[in-house]
């Protein structure tokens, strides 16, 4: 299991976005492509730990995953209503069950167990626990970049 890296408090994570007011559209492009490329990268490696869940409701919530081409922080969003299963339900309303588990719900896998102050998960966070130290590198890596050009 990864250790804590670094992280951004709230407080920090609004200057930075409030940076992005004063910035020039060709700084503003260049972080949307920093942050869709990051944000790609990581929903690949999602994918991929999803491939080694023995869920297949796992593969169908981590490939119909999107990445939000227009956020220049780099988004990710799962679960859609347009996302159906077989039996009815839409990913929309079946991830959390299907990431972090139940011991109340048999259709789910059983609860992924405590960490900090909340569930550890199965496929998603984990993955986000384990890439986040690099992602963060290589987006204060490149923000320095686009701060210095602009």
């Amino acid at each position: 299991m990864a250790t804590d890296g670094i992280a951004y408090s709230k407080q920090e994570f609004r200057l930075v976005i409030k940076s992005f007011g004063g910035m020039s559209d060709e700084a503003i492009d260049a972080a949307k492509k920093t942050g869709g490329a990051l944000a790609t990268y990581l929903q690949q490696k999602i994918i991929t730990a999803a491939t080694f869940t023995e869920n297949q409701a796992d593969n169908v919530i981590a490939e119909g995953s999107k990445v939000v081409k227009s956020s220049k922080v780099g988004e990710i969003s799962f679960g859609f209503a347009s996302q159906k299963f077989s039996g009815g339900g839409t990913t929309q309303q079946l991830w959390g069950g299907y990431e972090f588990g139940s011991n109340k719900f048999k259709q789910f896998p059983i609860w992924s167990g405590r960490q900090g102050r909340g569930s550890k998960g199965w496929f998603i966070y984990p993955t986000l626990k384990l890439e986040q130290p690099h992602i963060i590198s290589e987006w204060q890596q490149a923000f320095s970049k686009i701060v210095k050009g602009w």
